[in-house]
């Protein structure tokens, strides 16, 4: 800004002292000179106008690797007043680090809400893929093990009018409470039935821990030949948990257009 300031000064000396032998010639140089001052102050409205900062935030959530190896994803949320989030990744030859680029008001609190809040997913592409490296989080220099897509146990059916969403809807993240990356893979994919709905949309999520816990709650029961558990804890909400392959497998509903049956055939039908 100093640098277009004193740029602006010294063609205010040269339009000065400009003979006028040439009158066509002074009026383009002077048209020039206020194209130069509007310039300034366009640059200096925008630089006051705008009073946010950006700044990098640490990786709160849990990641997914596709299964390519080449792109990593984790959940988001921010505010009407705040940019959606960006996720970063830096590699070398040695490691990937990930870093959240976010950007708010500089008058907002971190903790202060300012309108709805949204929720996604970001992704970063990588120019190689994971393989052996270790990934990092920039910011706090904690370990990020990311989950293997190749893993996930999609289901081969879902009842008409499901769609696969951005947001994480499960009965372990209900409530308002900050997400928290465990110390083993982990991921959420969430179904929602005629997405756009708001409140009126059922939910349906699957998630897949890494290392078997045997589930205590609820009426034993085989799914696809797994040993597991069926809990109803609602009229509207069903869990099913099971261990396969290495994995506990959880799958929550809360959704008043789907039926018992539904449910035990989306159980059913996982991906082994």
């Amino acid at each position: 800004m100093a640098g277009l300031a004193s740029a602006i000064r010294r063609k205010t000396t040269e339009y000065a002292t400009v003979p006028l032998k040439n009158p066509r010639r002074f009026r383009r140089v002077m048209w020039a000179g206020v194209a130069l001052v509007c310039l300034a102050g366009a640059v200096t409205g925008w630089m006051v106008w705008d009073d946010s900062y950006s700044h990098d935030s640490a990786v709160l959530d849990n990641v997914l690797m596709s299964n390519h190896g080449r792109t990593l994803t984790t959940p988001i949320a921010w505010a009407d007043c705040e940019d959606r989030p960006r996720l970063e990744a830096h590699e070398s030859a040695q490691g990937i680090t990930l870093v959240m680029k976010e950007k708010r008001p500089s008058m907002q609190g971190a903790n202060d809400s300012c309108g709805v809040t949204h929720e996604g997913l970001a992704s970063a592409s990588l120019d190689s893929p994971v393989g052996d490296r270790k990934i990092t989080d920039s910011v706090t220099g904690s370990r990020i093990i990311p989950f293997d897509d190749t893993h996930f146990p999609y289901p081969r059916y879902l009842p008409s009018g499901f769609a696969l969403t951005g947001k994480v809807i499960a009965v372990s993240k209900i409530g308002n409470a900050p997400p928290i990356r465990g110390d083993k893979p982990t991921w959420t994919y969430t179904y929602q039935w005629n997405p756009g709905e708001g409140e009126q949309a059922g939910a349906l999520s699957i998630t897949a821990d890494a290392g078997e816990t045997t589930p205590t709650q609820g009426t034993p029961m085989s799914f696809s030949g797994h040993a597991g558990r069926l809990e109803k804890t609602s009229d509207l909400s069903w869990t099913a948990v099971w261990t396969q392959n290495g994995y506990t497998i959880t799958v929550w509903t809360d959704d008043p257009s789907m039926t018992d049956a539904e449910f035990l055939r989306i159980t059913q039908s996982m991906r082994n």
